[in-house]
């Protein structure tokens, strides 16, 4: 295979067009999913206070938080259909730097409604680079090497969430807009992308005169399904895990606790991930993902029984190594059937699928824990998860 220079940059043909740098700079702008909303976590207390004259502030500030996954959800089909029409590259140029714009305005905009506007064009951004991101390596690499970087691609969100939630954390403590100076961060990225990511034309979508081929939604919904129904057991952890792990150690160090505790999950599911290529050489992706489900209810059904704090750990490890062999997994099956013309749509669809799933994780553990308290949520998921890796168990058979 050959690379060609044109106006945009080198142009991609094959494998043969990456490099270490071109792994590098997408492997990067995939952790800018992560940095989207946890980041600012620190900052809510600080918010809250600057902001208390608006009588607003005590809800408003929250959903300052949670505002960019809803963005998400929405933008990402739209920017799947712009991936597939355009030059993929410039799709993530475009998303890197409304990124850098709209997530550092919080160290420079002073009310809340523009502050909120700000981070619902965080969430469009995210959109834009996490499905042309995705797009990319399916057109960059072929058969095992995409999934191999599809699994390092989810091993590096997991390295990221911990490298710039820490961070957050660290700024938080100096000033309320601190954490905001984290999305200045990905300014880097963008001569990175220029001179390593090739700009791709936009493949034709068929012949002249013949029909336009149509999406293949039999194969991508159920995928959408399954992804989506990991995203929503996993974000189960974040949202109510520090009550859990107040139960445990008391009030006064949960914060720490709570911090180990996710991080440990996250280090889990990044180590998972980087053996993805390796387990799918033996098993299908239906197998995989019965696997997956089946090591999440078990670490969901085990923290139901009120585990100290280190068994609490290694479940929380079990559920996020699950999600690690999941997500690139099912990233992989999806692209594996669609045309290579509708890559962008089908990497948009999955990301407002994990997206949405996400943004709808807090109401659905809030009215589970109204029900019946913390205990019942991890024993009503990890039943959930154990029904899906029956169900997944049974298509694998009929796979077969």
């Amino acid at each position: 295979m050959t690379v060609a220079p044109t106006d945009d940059g080198p142009r991609a043909s094959g494998t043969s067009s990456a490099t270490g740098l071109t792994l590098f700079a997408l492997l990067a702008s995939a952790t800018l999913t992560v940095m989207a909303g946890a980041t600012i976590a620190p900052s809510l207390p600080g918010l809250v206070a600057h902001f208390a004259g608006d009588p607003r502030a005590e809800w408003l500030v929250p959903f300052i938080l949670t505002a960019p996954g809803l963005a998400i959800a929405v933008a990402a089909p739209l920017s799947g259909m712009l991936v597939d029409r355009t030059v993929k590259r410039r799709v993530l140029l475009g998303g890197i730097a409304l990124y850098v714009l709209a997530g550092s305005s919080g160290l420079y905009l002073d009310t809340l409604d523009a502050i909120l506007i700000g981070r619902l064009f965080l969430g469009l951004a995210v959109g834009a680079v996490m499905t042309a991101s995705i797009a990319l390596i399916a057109d960059i690499w072929e058969g095992e090497a995409r999934q191999r970087v599809l699994g390092w691609q989810a091993a590096s969100m997991g390295v990221g969430g911990i490298l710039f939630i820490g961070s957050g954390g660290l700024l938080g403590q100096l000033d309320w807009r601190g954490p905001f100076a984290v999305y200045l961060a990905p300014l880097v990225l963008i001569p990175i992308v220029l001179r390593a990511v090739p700009a791709t034309p936009p493949r034709p979508r068929g012949p002249a005169g013949a029909p336009a081929a149509r999406f293949p939604w039999r194969h991508a919904l159920p995928i959408y399904a399954v992804g989506a129904a990991a995203m929503l057991t996993f974000y189960v952890i974040p949202t109510l895990i520090p009550f859990v792990v107040a139960e445990l150690v008391g009030v006064e160090r949960a914060s720490a606790w709570t911090g180990a505790v996710v991080a440990a999950s996250m280090v889990a599911s990044s180590l998972a991930s980087t053996q993805v290529a390796r387990i799918r050489r033996r098993l299908s992706p239906h197998a995989v993902g019965a696997i997956s489900f089946a090591v999440v209810a078990v670490g969901y059904v085990a923290i139901s029984t009120h585990l100290s704090i280190v068994p609490l750990t290694i479940a929380l490890a079990g559920i996020g190594a699950g999600l690690g062999l999941m997500m690139p997994t099912n990233n992989a099956w999806l692209l594996s059937g669609v045309p290579d013309a509708m890559r962008g749509r089908a990497s948009g669809g999955m990301t407002m699928s994990l997206f949405l799933a996400q943004f709808s994780s807090a109401f659905v553990g809030g009215a589970l824990v109204a029900w019946g308290g913390l205990d019942f949520v991890y024993a009503a998921m990890g039943a959930f998860a154990a029904v899906l890796a029956g169900l997944l168990l049974l298509w694998a058979r009929a796979a077969r």
